[in-house]
């Protein structure tokens, strides 16, 4: 303690010698200062202090509802209904936005209006949604429950028994500890008012029994797109009539094929037998998982054959290592198409991460189109060393029979990951949605945008961008004021 008072009182002498108590104060309160902050930013970080501010986030929908909405009878109505009053609604920082995008919904079309439902005063109307207009029940008598409805409910009511509840959290992105991130309530409730009002659902099955991963992200693109959605295992049980979609989502096991004469319909017959009938795979492969012969023999039969390593691209990249790399639209039939599509909405790119290349050699009957590339910049890895540096594969591919069938493939789970899809940094999320609807005509909530809430991420700047920043910042800049002070100093120098 002595010692700390000492080398103050030194400090304080020095700093009077060269200018007086002014500059010994300002020591002082320089040093209080941080000390202060550290200290504070110590006892933050551990007992989770916040200082707590109340921004009034603010939404607007945009136009991309206008196509989504093109095949809905227009001349029915659709109430959104509340079930939590309007002061407690416009009160709510964040349940407000649900309320006031369903304002301007109603606002942009005729079809559309807004209420609440007093569930005290008016339990008949609670129990339709929560039972249905013509209820059900079990063999106890008892009425089947097929809405749980809350005061947090909101329904969505075109009449009848067509009405969907969901749920006022449902429009927000949270992390994994229950935190909002983000609003997502337009594409949302875009989606909710479309499914409500469709004369049709398409039904896409997730196949299981090869150690899928279960995809929420996936799942959830997929009802926004009108889906109902199932699961079904090709090794027991046939494809559900119906289906259009089938989605093979990073199998780590491979799908059995079975020996001539048997009898024995196999797994990958029922995937023929699903293309025969004009069926789509959409197919999302770990390139580390290649032990899946049946699987890949399957896909060369569509031209796709994934090579092994992955995809590496030191300008290209979002990170140091150049395995997460910006992707650009193939000049193709398909690649044009969606890149058309995507680009009304939005300029972002397509990101992916270690993602295996893919080459294409179509047989005759098939199509095979590369859909998204790397550059010219790109080469492939296996085992840390590079096998390949000609750059300009293909990552993600689609291939089609006349008949109306199709396999989309991409060879990177990243394509499906939180980061890339929950963002209006990258066009994940609108590029699934745009395959969807080109290979299988699904109608989809293609153009809306998140509202992210306090984030800081920065999201879209390759490597190459962040060098060359980095270059201006702290070389061209400096020299540029180096050389103009040695010239302003020479000049006067010369007088």
């Amino acid at each position: 303690m002595n010692r700390f008072k000492e080398t103050a009182k030194g400090l304080l002498r020095r700093a009077g010698g060269r200018g007086g108590i002014g500059a010994a104060t300002m020591v002082v309160v320089i040093a209080l200062l941080v000390i202060l902050n550290v200290i504070v930013y110590a006892l933050g970080s551990k007992y989770s202090w916040y200082l707590y501010t109340a921004p009034r986030y603010e939404h607007k929908i945009g136009d991309s509802s206008e196509t989504f909405f093109a095949d809905l009878d227009q001349g029915r109505d659709l109430k959104i209904r509340f079930c939590m009053n309007e002061e407690d609604l416009e009160g709510d920082a964040a349940y407000r936005l649900v309320l006031e995008t369903a304002r301007q919904f109603a606002d942009k079309y005729d079809f559309i209006s807004v209420d609440f439902i007093n569930t005290v005063v008016y339990p008949d109307e609670v129990s339709r949604y929560k039972y249905g207009a013509a209820p059900q029940y079990d063999e106890d008598g008892k009425k089947i429950k097929k809405n749980n409805v809350t005061k947090e409910s909101v329904v969505f009511d075109a009449g009848g028994n067509d009405f969907t509840v969901a749920n006022l959290p449902a429009f927000f992105i949270l992390d994994s500890q229950q935190h909002v991130t983000g609003y997502d309530g337009e594409r949302v409730m875009s989606a909710l008012i479309h499914r409500t009002m469709a004369d049709e659902r398409p039904t896409a099955c997730f196949t299981r029994g090869h150690g899928e991963t279960s995809n929420e992200l996936l799942y959830n693109i997929l009802i926004c797109a009108g889906y109902t959605v199932s699961t079904v295992d090709l090794a027991k049980e046939e494809i559900p009539a119906g289906t259009t979609l089938l989605i093979v989502s990073n199998p780590l096991y491979d799908f059995e094929t079975g020996a001539a004469g048997t009898g024995i319909v196999s797994e990958i017959e029922r995937l023929e037998a699903f293309a025969d009938a004009g069926g789509t795979v959409f197919a999302v492969l770990d390139p580390l998982v290649t032990d899946l012969p049946h699987l890949n023999a399957y896909l060369a039969e569509w031209g796709l054959s994934r090579r092994e390593g992955t995809v590496r691209d030191m300008i290209n990249s979002l990170t140091s290592d150049g395995y997460a790399v910006s992707t650009s639209f193939s000049s193709s039939g398909i690649g044009d198409a969606i890149r058309e599509r995507i680009r009304t909405f939005s300029d972002a790119d397509v990101v992916l991460k270690r993602a295996a290349a893919i080459d294409l050699d179509a047989p005759d009957g098939v199509a095979a189109s590369p859909v998204l590339s790397v550059g010219r910049t790109a080469s492939i890895w296996a085992d840390g060393e590079k096998v390949d540096g000609e750059g300009g594969y293909a990552v993600a591919a689609y291939a089609s029979r006349e008949n109306g069938a199709g396999v989309f493939l991409v060879s990177s789970v990243y394509m499906i990951s939180s980061d890339a899809i929950r963002t209006n940094g990258y066009a994940n999320a609108d590029f699934i949605y745009a395959v969807l609807e080109y290979s299988d005509g699904a109608r989809v909530p293609l153009g809306t945008k998140v509202m992210l809430i306090e984030t800081e991420k920065l999201e879209g700047v390759t490597r190459g961008v962040i060098r060359l920043t980095l270059l201006i910042l702290f070389a061209v800049i400096p020299a540029a004021v180096v050389t103009v002070g040695a010239v302003v100093r020479i000049r006067r120098k010369n007088r």
